[in-house]
């Protein structure tokens, strides 16, 4: 009885056999492909998130020092006073990371204050550079933002 319950292997085609063993062959070869270009994927997808971190702390810093550069009037004056209208550098550890900014100013000119054409107001006009950078990750970022301000002048001809 046991004997009718087994197939016979003789009434299986000879082009049959090892089928099963081909096509696992092949769903395993697809199965690592996928895995390897995920890991790739995702390996790349880490460089750009690095990047763009990095990106913006770098970012963060040069603004900071626009904003530092931008409240500082000795800097202003020494950028006017400058023989070549460049004010001193001033630089600033940003956070525990080694991101340092460094601000200068440059001084562009005098004119005319915007809507006043009576000469009691003159403008100032500056540059301001401020960079953000990361050595340790060879990068920076530069922000250049131009400025004026306007000095009101008193006449003494009275």
């Amino acid at each position: 009885m046991n004997a009718s319950l087994t197939p016979n292997s003789s009434s299986l085609p000879n082009r049959q056999r090892g089928v099963v063993l081909v096509v696992c062959l092949l769903v395993i070869m697809v199965v690592t492909l996928i895995a390897a270009t995920a890991t790739k994927t995702s390996t790349y997808e880490e460089k750009m998130a690095a990047n763009a971190q990095t990106y913006n702390r770098t970012f963060q810093a040069a603004e900071s020092a626009v904003e530092l550069a931008f409240t500082n009037e000795t800097m202003m004056m020494e950028a006017i006073d400058a023989s070549d209208s460049i004010s001193s550098t001033t630089s600033t550890a940003v956070g525990s990371h080694g991101v340092v900014a460094t601000a200068s100013i440059r001084f562009r000119g005098e004119g005319i204050a915007p809507g006043n054409s009576i000469g009691t107001a003159s403008t100032y006009m500056y540059e301001i550079n401020g960079e953000g950078e990361l050595d340790e990750m060879n990068t920076s970022t530069l922000i250049r933002q131009g400025f004026y301000r306007v000095s009101f002048v008193t006449s003494t001809n009275q």
